[in-house]
């Protein structure tokens, strides 16, 4: 969970706070800038950060380490797919999030398990995906 929020945290940041070469505002270097948002910016997102946080590792992923493991494989697809629906509005950091509660669902499931079911190899290469495309719309804008 922590390493979720922090990397949720610095990827909101970057996309907001950082200029890279690849952004479309044609910086040559990397920079920090506050022009685009303002401290009210960074307290949205932030907070939306701990929101997500709060719901899916206090709630979704608690309750999923505690059912049968076909039924947290179920509930691991179902964050994972939300995770990269939410790639719509990276810049709440939603996409690493859920990315990480369902790697841990299927992780743990496939630990109880004993074996990595289909449905499990699913879910981390779409959880992967999402963290990837999240961390390229941080940086490229």
């Amino acid at each position: 969970m922590i390493a979720a929020g922090a990397a949720a945290v610095l990827l909101v940041l970057a996309g907001a706070y950082l200029d890279t070469p690849w952004k479309a505002q044609g910086a040559k270097e990397w920079a920090l800038t506050a022009d685009r948002h303002g401290t009210a910016g960074a307290l949205i997102s932030l907070g939306f950060v701990a929101l997500g946080l709060g719901v899916v590792f206090g709630v979704v992923v608690i309750r999923g380490l505690g059912s049968a493991e076909h039924a947290a494989l179920r509930r691991s697809l179902a964050l994972a797919v939300a995770g990269a629906l939410s790639l719509a509005v990276f810049w709440t950091g939603l996409p690493v999030i859920l990315a990480a509660g369902a790697t841990v669902l299927s992780l743990d499931a496939r630990t109880r398990l004993g074996r990595t079911p289909a449905t499990a190899v699913i879910t981390l290469l779409l959880a992967a995906a999402t963290t990837a495309a999240a961390t390229n719309l941080a940086l490229a804008g």
